[in-house]
């Protein structure tokens, strides 16, 4: 049945007070009941994990004092989104993905309480913490595109995906700027079996309100009527269909491949650039991850996607010309806001690749593309750490600072050039309905 009009009727007057509720000021995915719950159980887990992270790279800084363990722990943690993503959006439509959520998160609880039981009994036997950190990596490379393509189904309504999505990216990096800072409070307490329990525990939040929301149970129809599916090269021929993908998903790879290694090269700025101690690397962390942080707030306030479709376009360029700036600074109070400016730019062309990537495919289509997306976004950070380090050592820090954002910027002019072809850019317009 039809809702009755409001044509006509006056404007709320919001109780004879003339102000705006509250409601105004938050994003619009939080009118959905069901996406508060999410959120507020997403925050729990997304700091525990930040958490954990944290204490798990002290740990095996602490047990072996290698920087090279430390970096193949990273390693290990990431290179799952490479192989994983692809197989994790296939399963996400063939199977339900509300109890599939759940599961993933079981796991990664299971694994958190695995790295508790062993600290907390004083074992330091190096491969152990190698294994369960690989294992950790695939519980993460399945939950992400999961949780992704569980989002419009939490709000309910595609227009509200947007917003969506930009509210769970500013949980991830609101809990990248808290949770670090909590591990290290614990950790002058604590023992990291500590940070790895609480992180368990934050699962409970999530796993609860996935529980809560009764989400409705579906899966793709075509996927059930083919037993054996369809084949990753399917997916891909799909995927290159797709104008968003053909045209923008490049230039967010390169970003990728370019610019998530910035974080792992941050100590080695801090001594370089500025002679700096640990205090400095968090505080250039800090400024990273404010001006994300700043990106993902005012992405999540937005009603449509005609901004996602203007900064997918520029930010790559724009990301890639402050990391350039940032390569032959040596003042600190200038790169503090280069660095905000890279951490904005950078997230605001992934963010609004998955929106509009999102906002392309019908629902039977979604996990499998969003595994896709994963693969060329997160799986290049791994490969990005490993060339740039390689880079770093044998050119220099500024220098493959340079080459990074000068690829960048290359990378976002060529999809501009291609996007000026006669009726590409009507092409990615009409696919998601702009």
């Amino acid at each position: 049945m039809d809702q009755p009009s409001d044509k006509g009727k006056p404007p709320p007057n919001h109780g004879g007070t003339g102000r705006r509720p509250l409601a105004d000021f938050l994003p619009p995915a939080f009118s959905k009941p069901r996406f508060r719950l999410f959120a507020a159980g997403q925050a729990l887990s997304v700091v525990g994990s930040w958490i954990q992270q944290v204490a798990l790279s002290w740990l095996v800084y602490r047990i072996t004092g290698s920087v090279f363990l430390l970096g193949v722990t990273g390693f290990l943690l990431q290179i799952s989104h490479l192989f994983i993503a692809p197989v994790a959006g296939f399963m996400i439509d063939r199977m339900p993905r509300a109890a599939l959520l759940i599961a993933i998160n079981i796991w990664l609880a299971a694994m958190a309480a695995l790295l508790a039981g062993l600290a907390l009994a004083g074992v330091e036997n190096i491969n152990a913490y190698l294994l369960l950190a690989f294992l950790i990596g695939i519980g993460n490379a399945c939950e992400a595109p999961t949780r992704q393509s569980l989002l419009g189904a939490i709000v309910e309504d595609r227009s509200l995906l947007p917003s969506a999505i930009g509210v769970n990216s500013a949980l991830f990096n609101s809990g990248r700027m808290i949770g670090p800072a909590i591990a290290g409070a614990l950790l002058t307490r604590f023992s990291e079996g500590v940070c790895f329990a609480l992180n368990a525990l934050s699962f409970i939040g999530i796993i609860g309100a996935l529980i809560a929301m009764r989400l409705p149970e579906t899966q793709s129809l075509s996927l059930r009527a083919s037993p054996g599916g369809l084949a990753i090269r399917d997916t891909l021929a799909r995927l290159a269909e797709i104008p968003v993908a053909r045209y923008l998903l490049p230039s967010a790879s390169a970003i990728a491949l370019c610019a998530l290694p910035l974080n792992q090269l941050m100590p080695s700025i801090a001594v370089e650039f500025f002679q700096g101690d640990a205090g400095l690397v968090g505080l250039l962390l800090s400024a990273s991850g404010f001006g994300a942080l700043t990106a993902a707030l005012f992405l999540a306030m937005q009603r449509n996607h005609r901004v996602q479709f203007t900064l997918v376009q520029v930010a790559p360029i724009l990301a890639g010309v402050a990391l350039m700036a940032l390569s032959q600074s040596r003042s600190l109070w200038l790169s503090l806001p280069l660095l905000s400016v890279v951490g904005a730019f950078v997230l605001s062309t992934s963010v609004s690749t998955n929106t509009l990537l999102q906002q392309s495919v019908d629902d039977d289509w979604r996990g499998r593309v969003i595994g896709l997306y994963f693969t060329f976004f997160l799986g290049m950070a791994p490969l990005g750490n490993l060339a740039s380090g390689w880079l770093a050592s044998h050119v220099g820090l500024g220098t493959t600072l340079m080459l990074n954002g000068t690829l960048m910027a290359v990378a976002g002019l060529i999809a501009q050039i291609r996007l000026r072809r006669v009726g590409a850019r009507d092409k990615l317009r009409e696919s998601v309905k702009l």
